[in-house]
């Protein structure tokens, strides 16, 4: 088990890398590689990161905060499933594209996860992926990669 001081740091290092990747979004390079109406290409990843420097920050507090909290034994089966069900989402996103990969995704992922009340599953599952391609697709104008099927999802 680690001590307080470990966790601090772990949390401050991934807070250090996400800066830096935050940092990097600004780069010149990005600039004129705008995809929709006014939104460039790193709109997304600097929203991720910020959310990552929150999740960083708040590792460090919770570390410092609460010292002598025990941290709970690893599911490494569960890790380790959710990741090959990242992977497989993210293989098949030029495949079947975005819509059909992410609902086959949280679809998949509540079940392995333990999720299975049937409202839970519509709304995570089937609701917030079509929600979210939405968002993108039909708002911010940001295209995603498409189904060989439906050429307008």
């Amino acid at each position: 088990m680690l001590d307080y001081r470990a966790r601090a740091v772990f949390g401050g290092f991934v807070g250090l890398v996400a800066a830096s990747l935050l940092w990097h979004t600004y780069d010149s390079n990005y600039d004129g590689m705008g995809i929709g109406a006014e939104f460039g290409p790193m709109f997304y990843p600097r929203i991720l990161l910020v959310l990552w420097l929150v999740l960083s920050a708040g590792l460090i507090i919770e570390a410092l905060l609460l010292r002598e909290k025990p941290i709970a034994n690893q599911r490494w089966g569960m890790l380790l499933g959710t990741l090959v069900l990242v992977a497989g989402s993210t293989l098949l996103l030029n495949v079947i594209g975005f819509l059909f990969a992410s609902l086959l995704f949280c679809i998949l992922a509540c079940l392995f996860l333990g999720y299975r009340e049937p409202i839970g599953l519509v709304l995570t599952g089937i609701i917030f992926p079509i929600c979210t391609w939405y968002l993108f697709h039909e708002i911010l104008m940001i295209r995603l990669p498409v189904s060989p099927w439906f050429t307008w999802v």
